[in-house]
């Protein structure tokens, strides 16, 4: 038995607001990397980059591309939270099946797991 109550509509509906809140932020976030370019010609500006440079922004490219990779599986884990939160797991740790504290959900609305079973998670993973 959880010490936790379940979610209310009200905190639901604040989730949903968080959740709303940080998914533009990464699009905008998103927009503003590619200097608003189409992914393609992103691509091929990179493409196109002096040989003479290429060794200079080899660094900064591969911070990009974690910075990136980051960002795109936030978006994924916020579009599926997004896509969850009115069903009745959205709030239960997918390990333990416990309410996942409130609290924890403020703080990280994608949340899968309650503090205990992320921990387990992520020193086994």
């Amino acid at each position: 038995m959880s010490i936790y109550p379940p979610i209310s509509p009200l905190q639901r509906s604040t989730l949903m607001d968080v959740l709303r809140l940080r998914l533009a932020s990464l699009e905008q976030q998103s927009d503003t990397q590619l200097e608003d370019l189409t992914q393609a010609q992103h691509a091929y500006k990179t493409m196109q980059q002096d040989m003479h440079e290429a060794p200079l922004h080899s660094g900064d490219e591969e911070v990009e591309d974690a910075v990136a990779d980051i960002d795109s599986r936030e978006f994924s884990a916020i579009t599926q939270a997004l896509l969850r939160i009115h069903g009745p797991d959205y709030g239960l740790c997918v390990d333990c099946h416990l309410a996942i504290a409130f609290e924890r959900l403020q703080l990280e609305p994608q949340a899968l797991r309650c503090t205990a079973c992320q921990a387990l998670h992520e020193r086994t993973h």
